[in-house]
């Protein structure tokens, strides 16, 4: 029973796992992961101060932008789904102060003019950013449907202004609308999230995205070409593709499937081992008393059922305990499941179904072996 259990228990949360990850794949993070490329930049390594950034950011922009094949271009200081965010407090203009822990956040993102068409993130309302943003020094923000409807329901958010820092300002004004999308893991909720314009200020950690008519890892020479001719002992990192991206997100989930699908089966074999010794041993047993009910006019289905019966007992306790601590302990794994609840019924009537199968399975042959009992040679043994 104990070994029924913990098969079920690993099972279900390898399949809920392995449930997750096909939801993954249909799931919108926001982007198109297709046809982009990632790169990373510290411009810090070579002593790069606000004037020398501003100036680098530009010319490797409009140098990218110009090579064949790139449609956009764009730079940030973070990358959606990129395992790290940031978050600011958010003073909406207009409404009622909030203090301490009841002022709202949301995550906080800085976008070079570009980049939210280089992610293939979908504008709903506005525009998004231009090189007049960065020039005029006014902050401008792009934001998304969630911190729109939270912020300012039943409303259009462009032209609304909030502050990063106080009630009293300095204003940010909203230009753009943006679709919903991932940010730290496919299996967040949605949350209010904004991308600012990516000033003279910006740190010296920059990543690129570049969107390209054809394979991205094509466009990659021509690229480090680029950059080489603007500082060649900068050194680029962390170069991948965004499907590459998106894969690293499933990371987490695909070892611990990986290892708890290993664990099941290895723990279905051992259940249905222990199944088919306990059986064919009660089988041996009960020899003697399996002749005396053929004698006295048993049938071979009543044995057959009377065995397998005995079998599907133990079954359906080992069952029942093996749910009760899954449907406790699966929600340890909310974290790795994208878009599948961690009480999904389907996940556990199929894994359940399958041990009663592999159970059936195990105590046929026993079961068989009793109803070729010949009660004459089972009473002279005795």
């Amino acid at each position: 029973m104990l070994q029924v259990s913990l098969s079920l228990i690993l099972l279900i949360c390898a399949g809920l796992v392995l449930r997750g990850l096909q939801r993954a794949q249909l799931l919108n993070p926001g982007f198109d992961p297709q046809h982009a490329l990632e790169l990373s930049f510290d411009l810090g390594l070579q002593g790069y101060d606000g004037p020398r950034i501003q100036e680098f950011k530009r010319r490797l922009l409009d140098r990218v932008r110009a090579l064949p094949g790139v449609r956009y271009a764009g730079l940030s200081d973070l990358v959606p789904l990129g395992m790290s965010t940031n978050i600011s407090s958010i003073y909406v203009e207009g409404q009622p102060e909030q203090r301490g822990a009841n002022v709202p956040g949301a995550m906080i993102s800085r976008a070079s003019p570009g980049f939210i068409s280089a992610l293939g993130t979908r504008l709903l309302q506005g525009r998004d950013f231009t090189e007049q943003d960065g020039e005029s020094g006014q902050p401008v923000a792009v934001i998304n449907e969630t911190f729109a409807q939270r912020f300012w329901p039943g409303q259009s958010a462009l032209g609304k202004r909030f502050s990063l820092q106080s009630s009293a300002g300095p204003w940010t004004e909203v230009v753009g609308v943006i679709r919903d999308g991932k940010y730290f893991s496919l299996s967040e909720e949605a949350k209010p999230f904004l991308y600012v314009n990516l000033g003279p200020q910006s740190g010296r950690f920059l990543k690129m995205v570049v969107r390209t008519t054809t394979e991205p890892q094509s466009a990659l020479a021509a690229i480090r070409r680029e950059v080489q001719q603007l500082d060649a002992t900068l050194p680029i990192y962390n170069v991948k593709t965004m499907v590459e991206h998106m894969a690293l997100s499933l990371f987490p989930a695909r070892v611990a499937a990986t290892l708890l699908g290993s664990f099941g089966v290895l723990a279905l074999l051992l259940a249905a081992i222990g199944i088919f010794g306990v059986m064919s041993y009660a089988v041996t047993q009960r020899t003697r008393e399996i002749g005396i009910r053929m004698a006295l006019g048993a049938n071979a289905a009543g044995i057959f059922r009377l065995i397998v019966g005995r079998g599907l007992t133990l079954m359906v306790i080992g069952l029942g305990i093996g749910l009760a601590v899954a449907v406790a302990g699966t929600r340890l794994l909310a974290t790795l499941l994208f878009g599948v609840s961690a009480t999904d019924p389907l996940t556990f009537v199929v894994i359940a179904l399958l041990l009663m199968f592999v159970a059936l399975l195990a105590c046929w042959i026993p079961a068989r072996r009793a109803t070729k009992v010949d009660p004459m040679i089972a009473l002279r043994c005795e």
